[in-house]
């Protein structure tokens, strides 16, 4: 009896082993990450998966190897909705982790409720100047009344993914992608009328592919446009102007002529993979999950814009287009947790992922934008757009680049916005009707913001 309890114990502590070691796992903690060794511990929460998630384990463990003061524990949420999700009630319940990926709407209201840690207070002991060397675009998106309180992390920007063997197929130039949107049209009938009345062509091969009540895109051919998201202050949307209705009629025009298909989710990205479809619009971290997959020779280039003097002539370096693009991505938050020791680790650990070396390293690596202007300068990104010139669309879009509106309400007008946006193209119902609605449904939405 006493060896069959003494069996059955030991089976019961491999079973409990077992499922802690797969816990850990599954939470993306390293093996030595159960044990500090002494130094502050700094628990990370991140939603990095996939090969971002391989990387981000790697800076990780690189990290807590080249120093002897603190341990960054990562823990991998899975998505960013259970990520947020978890930040909020952890808060509530005075269990916040000491670090975490976290988008501007929440950043605002960790900040009105004290729970995290201003980074200027931080910067303001470092002698080197920092927020001089951040690409301007990310130190305007994660600076709040005149303070930093977040610090960018895995930033994007969409780019143009386009089918060079289609375009050798059918007579287009393979290294100049479409500069217009006026182009792009041009490039997709032509590419869709050859398949079409081709002998032997593939008939279902067709131009420009993107997914369903994509709010991302359209927000971006507003700017190219030459439009606006919101008013300054808030308050007001400028959905029923000119602009607006133009980049929604411009996606259904291509639709009605059939020269521009729409999906759910990710299947234009698996049309273009496939070769059926020969242009789409993503992100460019899509790169890094498409590339290994792709059979055909691809490029990659900045978003088309708008020439809005209808008389100009386009140049060689396109200075009379009007370009716009919107970053992606989520920042860092240092939490206040009361704990000095955990907050200097925090912030010496987003001081080495985001230093010049590193951030380099991290953008080349995933293709997220570096926080630092001296990354871009620096030999590892140099070297690899060198190694391969399609990772370098990102960069060249920083100079035209925005940020969506940092409001509490704005993940609910997302959410409105891509009802209508579907509603539109499934219905085909005229723009300025769909615009007009959808902008009063969103300001009466934004009426009510207090932030």
């Amino acid at each position: 009896m006493r060896n069959f309890l003494i069996a059955v114990f030991l089976c019961w502590l491999i079973i409990v082993l077992a499922i802690r070691h797969d816990d850990q796992a599954s939470a993306g903690i390293a093996k030595d990450d159960v044990n500090a060794g002494g130094k502050t511990e700094v628990v990370f929460w991140h939603a990095m998966g996939g090969p971002l998630g391989i990387v981000m384990t790697d800076l990780v463990e690189r990290y807590n190897k080249s120093q002897n003061n603190y341990f960054i524990k990562s823990v991998n949420m899975g998505s960013y909705d259970t990520l947020a999700k978890k930040v909020l009630a952890s808060l509530v319940a005075n269990e916040a982790p000491d670090i975490s990926q976290n988008y501007e709407t929440l950043t605002k209201k960790f900040i009105k409720h004290n729970k995290i840690v201003c980074l200027d207070d931080l910067i303001a002991s470092e002698t080197e100047d920092i927020k001089s060397d951040i690409i301007p675009v990310l130190l305007d998106n994660n600076t709040f009344d005149g303070k930093l309180y977040s610090f960018p992390f895995n930033k994007s920007v969409p780019v143009l993914y386009y089918n060079k063997d289609i375009f050798r197929k059918v007579g287009l130039d393979p290294e100049q992608p479409p500069r217009t949107l006026d182009d792009m049209v041009k490039y997709c009938r032509l590419i869709t009328d050859y398949h079409k009345n081709t002998p032997g062509a593939d008939r279902s091969v067709y131009g420009y592919g993107c997914s369903k009540a994509n709010v991302w895109s359209f927000l971006n051919r507003i700017l190219q446009y030459g439009g606006k998201i919101v008013s300054d202050d808030g308050h007001k949307s400028h959905f029923a102007d000119q602009p607006s209705i133009n980049a929604l009629a411009y996606l259904q025009n291509m639709l009605q002529e059939g020269i521009a298909r729409e999906g759910q989710g990710f299947d234009h990205q698996n049309d273009f993979i496939a070769g059926k479809c020969a242009i789409i619009e993503s992100s460019i971290v899509s790169k890094v999950f498409m590339e290994g997959s792709i059979e055909f020779d691809f490029g990659v280039a900045p978003l088309p814009g708008y020439i809005l003097n209808p008389g100009a002539e386009l140049t060689t370096d396109g200075s009379e287009i009007n370009r716009g693009v919107i970053l992606s991505g989520s920042n860092i938050n240092i939490f206040n947790n009361g704990d000095p020791k955990k907050i200097a680790g925090a912030w010496d650990f987003v001081k080495w992922f985001t230093s010049t070396e590193i951030g380099a390293e991290w953008s080349v690596r995933t293709t997220y934008l570096p926080v630092r202007k001296s990354s871009l300068q620096s030999s590892i990104i140099q070297d690899a757009i060198a190694k391969d010139p399609n990772i370098g669309a990102p960069y060249v879009q920083l100079e035209y680049c925005h940020f969506e509106p940092r409001l509490s309400v704005w993940f609910e007008v997302r959410d409105l916005m891509a009802d209508h946006l579907e509603n539109a193209t499934l219905r085909m119902i005229p723009a300025k009707d769909i615009c007009d609605q959808m902008a009063k449904d969103v300001d009466a939405i934004l009426k009510h913001v207090t932030n």
